[in-house]
């Protein structure tokens, strides 16, 4: 499928591809650049300004003085795993009357639930419950964990709905919070509670110092963006697992074949992310928080083992999913405007993946739906740049049992019988908005500028990774080369599936190397040209001991 390349940075003569860039991101501001390439970024805010943190700061020191029993509530994700990891790691300081729990993903679900309220409760001997990534939308189950002699205190990231739970909610994003910075993840609101308690019970420092790993782990892997205080937190955060602080990181980074390498946020993203979100997927996402607190390296390495085999079987199970549904779109829906697919033979638990594959593939809003244990269907759904698809659901929301989600991902339950008419309404929405707008459904690459190729050095590499770490609001930059003479006997396809395209080429008598990922068909769908344009992001390869700069390709045209 061709792309629409967008330049969105326009170079001014003797202007550095950096200062390109940093335009190109809205960074003018002298001091707001030497922030954010800073390696020591100073961005960071009070605690105590988020709306309610200092009544959770203080309900908790009242049970801590009657020495109450803490239990932090957790999700089952990477995001949910490591705040209750944060926060339990860090109570652990201070006393021993604090555990957590975590809900099963297919028994339980999302958020609080009754059970597993009387469970903590009875069981437990819980008094003061703590969510971290979730219970902002738990009204009912709050209200009932009240009735039942709990306290509450929920600490959340998504948005709220418009009828809060009557207890201490601390979430930016509530109305009438202060905080400056909108977009922490779970992790970092956990943190910040951790923060004003440290402070409030004069705690040292040094408690919570080795805890910024964890929210780089979170941060990095809920896509949140990497600005701001985010962009702080993850770049001190990167140092601490660099060093090998954490026994359960450093050997799951050996077992994930990360022991000598730098571990980025890229290799957060693919490789670590992945393990502990596996863990939640498919079996019990309690392994996570098992492994960042464990202290015994055989025990660690039991668990890692465990998780790096988990994901294992979640790429399996989910290679498995993608054909089946790539072959269903082919087959039946290559007609469809908005991809409605049913698996019944894939786990729940990778069907939000699936779906972001075939999205991409197909460059369509697309749902997957699995038969869920309770009896109805269970569904996941990824959106294309321009199509809000929570919004898109709340217009049909008459057909869920339940639904939630966010611009560009969502899930829902619904009955069997229900599922074509969802089909039919989604694909008649998307109809009406490809009549107005036809783009919206064509792929976007978002390109800073033309780059020359005598530009294309190692030194010039080096400048650019100041700009890392790279993720959702700090994407990659990409750059154009226009009529790069191909070497056809060197360009071809490469990898295991012969999926990808090794490139060879050059321009202005430079020599100029590269891969394109899942380019291969696009470079014979275009005939093999002899030139070609490339929009591509630069790095540093290394091999036998020999650096030179190379591009990793996005997207390739006729020249």
């Amino acid at each position: 499928m061709d792309k629409i390349w967008n330049i969105i940075g326009s170079r001014e003569k003797g202007q550095s591809l950096v200062e390109n860039i940093l335009v190109a991101k809205g960074i003018s501001d002298p001091e707001e650049r030497k922030e954010f390439l800073s390696d020591k970024p100073q961005k960071t805010y009070n605690p105590l300004s988020i709306k309610n943190m200092d009544k959770a700061v203080e309900k908790i020191i009242e049970h801590l003085d009657k020495k109450s029993k803490v239990i932090i509530f957790g999700d089952y994700d990477v995001d949910g795993v490591t705040s209750t990891a944060l926060l339990v790691e860090f109570f652990n300081t201070f006393t021993d009357k604090i555990d957590y729990y975590i809900p099963n993903r297919f028994s339980e679900g999302y958020g609080l639930n009754k059970e597993a309220l009387l469970y903590i409760k009875e069981e437990m001997q819980g008094e003061l419950v703590i969510t971290v990534d979730n219970g902002v939308s738990c009204y009912e189950e709050i209200k009932y964990a009240q009735e039942i002699g709990l306290d509450i205190i929920v600490t959340d990231h998504h948005n709220p709905p418009e009828k809060l739970p009557s207890c201490i909610l601390v979430n930016v994003k509530q109305e009438g919070d202060s905080y400056p910075f909108k977009e922490l993840c779970g992790c970092g609101v956990a943190f910040k509670l951790a923060q004003a308690l440290q402070r409030a019970l004069s705690l040292p420092k040094n408690v919570l110092s080795h805890a910024l790993d964890l929210v780089t782990l979170a941060t990095i892997s809920d896509l949140v963006p990497l600005i701001d205080e985010n962009r702080t937190m993850v770049k001190y955060g990167l140092k601490i697992i660099n060093s090998n602080k954490r026994l359960g990181l450093s050997v799951l980074r050996e077992i994930a074949g990360l022991k000598n390498k730098e571990i980025n946020a890229g290799r957060i993203g693919f490789t670590i992310g992945p393990c502990f979100n596996a863990a939640g997927r498919l079996e019990d996402a309690k392994l996570g928080v098992q492994l960042l607190l464990e202290k015994n390296k055989v025990k660690a390495q039991e668990i890692a083992i465990k998780l790096h085999g988990l994901n294992s079987e979640r790429q399996r199970i989910q290679n498995e999913g993608e054909k089946i549904c790539k072959e269903m779109v082919e087959q039946k829906y290559l007609d469809s405007d908005f991809l409605v697919l049913r698996v019944d033979k894939v786990s729940e638990g990778v069907i939000g993946i699936i779906a972001g594959k075939i999205k991409e593939l197909f460059y369509k809003p697309t749902l997957v739906v699995t038969k869920g244990e309770e009896g109805y269907l269970k569904g996941s759904g990824r959106s294309i740049r321009g199509i809000n698809i929570y919004e898109e659901m709340k217009k049909v929301s008459d057909l869920f049992i339940g639904f939630g989600g966010h611009e560009m991902a969502c899930g829902f339950s619904i009955e069997e019988d229900k599922l074509e008419e969802l089909r039919k309404r989604l694909n008649d929405r998307a109809r009406a908005i490809k009549e107005k707008a036809p783009d919206v459904f064509v792929p976007k690459v978002d390109i800073i500028t033309e780059m020359q190729a005598q530009e294309l050095n190692v030194e010039l590499v080096k400048e650019i990774s100041k700009l890392e770490p790279y993720g959702m609001g700090n994407p990659k930059p990409l750059f154009i080369l226009r009529d790069i003479q191909v070497n056809s006997s060197w360009t071809k396809a490469c990898g295991s599936d012969k999926t990808h395209l090794k490139f060879s080429g050059k321009k202005d008598e430079i020599f100029l190397s590269g891969i394109g990922f899942s380019l291969a068909s696009r470079y014979q769908h275009l005939g093999m040209p002899n030139i070609l344009d490339a929009a591509f992001c630069v790095e540093i390869n290394e091999y036998n001991g020999k650096i030179t700069p190379q591009m990793v390709i996005e997207d390739i045209r006729v020249g």
